[in-house]
């Protein structure tokens, strides 16, 4: 499935719903991605109040700060959005993405097995990946941050630090892309950024032949990640290393447009 909202009715900026075309040992595997921008962080309307489950409500009136209140909510938004393009029918209002132990999204009320979803917010952007319950899927979605190069690199492990200094587009692009393929490794372990950082180590870093860069990772083989640089923003999806990610041209360019626009608004 492919689709686009770029003038969506309940006030978000844009947003995109997309398949993120995984196949799995020649077997096409449901997998969706979903993301959403609102450039407002003051308030949110009524009409997206009312896509919260009664719990998530619960959640977001306990937030004080408006930047948590905003990235709650497009987290969940952008959340069902994929559910939505996975099938699932139920209403928003219905669907609970309730924290798990470790606070990760566990989805409760769309009825059936349940899916898999991961979530991501960042400024005033958030994505969503959303696949059926026999698969693993992660997704990080960072503002990029030269600033914070060396941040990034004061965790890396040599190998790492190696690989940033002789990537494709420069060190300090590769060490966020690196950093936000990381942070989408450890959603799809469930354990988020507990685990020690040489754990997540990046292996075989490089440009993908399909555009932007892929890795492997060196204590996690069984895993790869799929990453581009989008406006002023790095998404990473993480996924089995034998399901492989096609995202179609024509929709990444819609996900490029929905994060771009911080960068046409600035």
């Amino acid at each position: 499935m492919t689709g686009s909202d770029h003038h969506d009715p309940l006030g978000l900026e844009s947003s995109a719903t997309v398949s993120l075309g995984m196949v799995r040992h020649g077997v096409p595997v449901p997998a969706v991605l979903a993301c959403v921008h609102q450039e407002s962080a003051v308030a949110i309307n009524d009409a997206q109040l009312a896509l919260l489950h009664p719990n998530e409500r619960a959640r977001l009136d306990g937030f004080r700060a408006d930047s948590r209140r905003l990235g709650f909510f497009l987290g969940r938004y952008a959340a069902k959005r994929a559910l939505g393009g996975l099938g699932i029918q139920v209403p928003m209002h219905a669907v609970e993405i309730a924290p798990g132990v470790f606070e990760h999204p566990v989805v409760k009320g769309a009825g059936g097995d349940s899916p898999v979803v991961s979530l991501s917010h960042a400024r005033s952007v958030a994505a969503a990946v959303a696949c059926g319950p026999e698969h693993i899927v992660g997704v990080d979605v960072e503002q990029l941050s030269p600033e914070r190069t060396d941040v990034f690199e004061s965790v890396m492990p040599q190998r790492e630090l190696a690989m940033v200094r002789h990537a494709p587009g420069g060190g300090e692009l590769a060490a966020n892309v690196i950093w936000t393929m990381k942070e989408a490794l450890s959603k799809a372990l469930r354990c988020g950024l507990t685990a020690p950082f040489e754990v997540l180590e990046v292996d075989a870093f490089e440009g993908h032949v399909a555009g932007g860069y892929g890795c492997l990772f060196r204590n996690f083989a069984q895993y790869r990640a799929r990453a581009w640089v989008l406006g002023g923003y790095v998404l990473a999806v993480v996924s089995p290393k034998h399901s492989l990610l096609h995202v179609a041209p024509a929709d990444l360019e819609r996900i490029r447009q929905v994060f771009g626009r911080d960068v046409s608004r600035s």
